[in-house]
């Protein structure tokens, strides 16, 4: 029996790269999600039980077996919801060379497939290391009661039980038909998770905008394994961080941006914000008149910047005055040795 998991951080890199790049809902469900609760049993547990704690999912080993042989109790998985993609921290029971043993915490983004009741993830293992409790780095979850009832269902159904009974003397019997059978190949069809196509950056972006900084992150670093230097993830990652009000790493993610391209002023307006908060109130005038400059418009925020143009107000009045405000008369004319101020 394994002991107590720990639950060390593991760096972004473990994401898996195939399924973050098709795992982000569309924006008309961006802020819809599942509300699961039950057995569900899978290879890696046995059986999970599940409940909601607000929007977030946990689930907790029933301790009945499986790969990993978790204690009753351990919490096992964590997440929330976009949509019917699970943005989650799952515990995983690891073996092989030495660094390897034990349980560790991976972030991942898991598919519920509401038809089926199944939750699916995979993982990128570090190397060296596999785990007895995934079959081909997929965990697969299955709800044990079923597909969830969905909402207006139970409604129907009672109002037809309180119907009145068919008539036998005048209603002639309905020929009762089977179901037929359905392939091995309809069932692995309806198990599968459904292909979305948003994109982690974008999603990242909307979450950043309502305050989800640890969720919109992961977004963010999902991307930046696609391609490290995605700007848009970049300035995203900083915001997270300084939404959390850690001005260090924001200053660290701005600072991987080698140049900032012409049509990008929002850039030196996100460095401004970070040495604002870290202090170093010096640079700010400098770096928002710059954003000025390229034609950034504090006055028409994106939705993520909105924290941005509240935290530095005063200071983007005043380096908007300083870019307005005109030479007195006859001041470009003076020459060297002319006395004027």
């Amino acid at each position: 029996m394994m002991g107590a998991p720990h639950t060390p951080h593991m760096p972004p890199s473990l994401l898996n790269k195939g399924l973050v790049t098709a795992l982000s809902v569309t924006s008309g469900l961006a802020w819809a999600g599942p509300k699961l609760a039950g057995p569900y049993m899978g290879d890696t547990y046995g059986q999970v039980d599940l409940h909601m704690v607000g929007e977030r999912l946990v689930g907790t080993s029933a301790g009945s077996g499986g790969g990993c042989k978790f204690p009753a109790g351990t919490e096992v998985l964590t997440g929330e919801f976009q949509g019917n993609v699970l943005v989650a921290t799952v515990q995983v029971c690891l073996s092989g060379v030495p660094e390897c043993v034990g349980a560790r915490s991976f972030p991942v983004l898991a598919v519920y497939n509401p038809q089926s009741s199944v939750i699916t993830a995979r993982f990128r293992l570090p190397e060296g290391c596999h785990s007895p409790g995934l079959k081909d780095s997929q965990l697969l979850l299955r709800g044990l009661g079923g597909a969830p009832v969905e909402e207006g269902e139970e409604e129907g159904a009672a109002s037809g039980a309180q119907g009145s009974a068919p008539d036998a003397a005048t209603d002639e019997p309905e020929e009762a038909v089977a179901a037929a059978p359905k392939s091995p190949e309809a069932k692995v069809a309806e198990a599968r998770p459904p292909v979305v196509a948003t994109s982690p950056v974008s999603m990242g972006l909307q979450l950043l905008a309502v305050g989800k900084w640890e969720v919109a992150r992961s977004r963010f670093e999902a991307a930046l394994l696609e391609d490290a230097r995605n700007l848009d993830a970049l300035v995203g990652m900083a915001g997270c961080h300084l939404g959390t009000g850690n001005s260090s790493k924001a200053l660290e993610s701005l600072n991987r941006i080698s140049s900032v391209p012409a049509g990008r002023p929002d850039v030196y307006a996100w460095q401004a914000y970070a040495h604002d908060m870290a202090g170093n109130k010096s640079r700010v005038p400098y770096l928002l008149r710059r954003a000025l400059d390229l034609g950034w418009k504090p006055e028409e925020p994106k939705p993520w910047e909105a924290a941005l143009v509240r935290a530095l107000a005063g200071d983007i009045e005043q380096a908007r005055q300083a870019k307005n405000r005109k030479r007195a008369p006859g001041r470009e004319s003076a020459g060297a040795g002319s006395t004027s101020p």
